[in-house]
């Protein structure tokens, strides 16, 4: 049963208007837990994204610098030290030699010429042919792992353009329908402020009715009825 503060309320537009703000109240934070929600899954997913792909990137990027310093991009005394710690680096480069070397002994060793200047002269070939094909096959290396990071890096971007697309998106969205819900709210506050007014006036035109002999025309006006009687409604009834 509604209380008398209620009805008073509703003769005056008061609780029409309470009952618009808590609507309002109510929307506008359903719409900011859609939008704070959809924030998250977007940052989450991105998030996710940039830790699988990060590790590629970084090392491409690392992979790239050191292939850029081998070809002197990063000075002659970067390109000097790092032939240095390649030459050094290679745990197998000298056991490799040692085999290679070994095996033209033997066939030099089988002509009677193990120690002539032709199989010196060999030995110092293909010395020099198996460094340069060892350091050509690295700098593939090199460059392949940059060319990965590459596209590492180039899904990162497409990632983080989308990611924004969507926050805009999920931005605007919210933007709109909030808007929709303040201009709601405006006529529905618009409209309860003249509830007072009209009910005032109802109830002047029920008073003329009482005076001209028909009360029950003023109220059926007040309350948008008919009057059956044919007694004047304030409301343009007949």
């Amino acid at each position: 049963m509604a209380s008398l503060g209620d009805l008073i309320g509703s003769f005056t537009g008061d609780t029409q208007k309470r009952y618009t703000n808590e609507a309002f109240a109510n929307s506008t934070r359903e719409l900011q837990q859609g939008r704070d929600k959809g924030l998250d899954a977007y940052g989450q997913g991105y998030s996710q994204a940039q830790g699988y792909l990060n590790p590629y990137a970084t090392q491409g990027g690392q992979a790239n610098n050191l292939y850029g310093t081998y070809l002197g991009l990063n000075g002659a005394d970067a390109q000097r030290g790092a032939l240095q710690q390649y030459a050094g680096g290679d745990p197998f480069r000298q056991f490799n030699e040692d085999q290679a070397n070994r095996g033209l002994s033997r066939q030099f060793n089988k002509m009677g010429m193990l120690d002539s200047g032709n199989s010196r002269l060999a030995m110092s070939r293909a010395s020099l042919e198996r460094g340069s094909q060892d350091y050509n096959n690295y700098l593939g290396r090199l460059s392949q792992l940059g060319q990965q990071g590459y596209g590492a890096s180039q899904q990162l971007g497409g990632y983080a353009m989308q990611n924004g697309s969507n926050i805009a998106g999920l931005w605007n969205n919210y933007g709109q329908q909030q808007a929709g819900n303040e201009i709601q709210k405006g006529n529905a506050l618009s409209q309860a402020s003249g509830i007072f007014g009209n009910n005032l006036m109802k109830l002047g035109g029920m008073g003329v009715s009482m005076m001209t002999g028909n009360p029950m025309g003023g109220l059926t006006g007040m309350f948008g009825g008919q009057n059956a009687k044919g007694g004047a409604n304030y409301y343009g009834g007949q």
